[in-house]
């Protein structure tokens, strides 16, 4: 009986965390078996915001240090320290938060052919906050 209602809080807290995203109009997504929202751009920016401590790593992708609400056309991957790809996804908005485990990661951004990466450590509660800044071309 103790194991079958631990299975239904953890059931019901997954739905929670679920109905949560739903409920401000964000789809979540899952690569892997890690989940990632990507979006944040004009009436979703408070419903990230809301959002963003349940996701331990919060990326943001700027242009020449300014946020970039329009950008578009950003690749992202997540990799393990072998290098394997563990997310492969396409950015819908200027934010990009994922729930990896704790351990050392690699979080790759390409747009207009610029590559940026960053490898940091998740570790316990704590939360990796990652701007990734683009240059225009301008």
């Amino acid at each position: 009986m103790k194991h079958f209602a631990l299975g239904l809080l953890a059931a019901f807290a997954v739905t929670v965390h679920a109905a949560d995203e739903a409920s401000v109009g964000i789809k979540r997504h899952k690569q892997s078996g890690f989940d990632y929202v990507t979006g944040g751009a004009g009436p979703q920016a408070e419903a990230f915001a809301k959002l963003s401590a349940r996701y331990p790593v919060r990326i943001q992708f700027t242009i020449d240090g300014v946020h970039a609400e329009d950008i578009s056309g950003v690749k992202f991957r997540m990799l393990d320290t072998m290098g394997n790809a563990l997310i492969e996804a396409d950015a819908e908005g200027p934010l990009f938060f994922v729930t990896p485990s704790s351990g050392r990661w690699t979080f790759e951004a390409t747009w207009h052919g610029q590559v940026l990466s960053s490898t940091k450590d998740l570790t316990g509660r704590r939360y990796l906050d990652i701007a990734f800044d683009f240059k225009s071309g301008k």
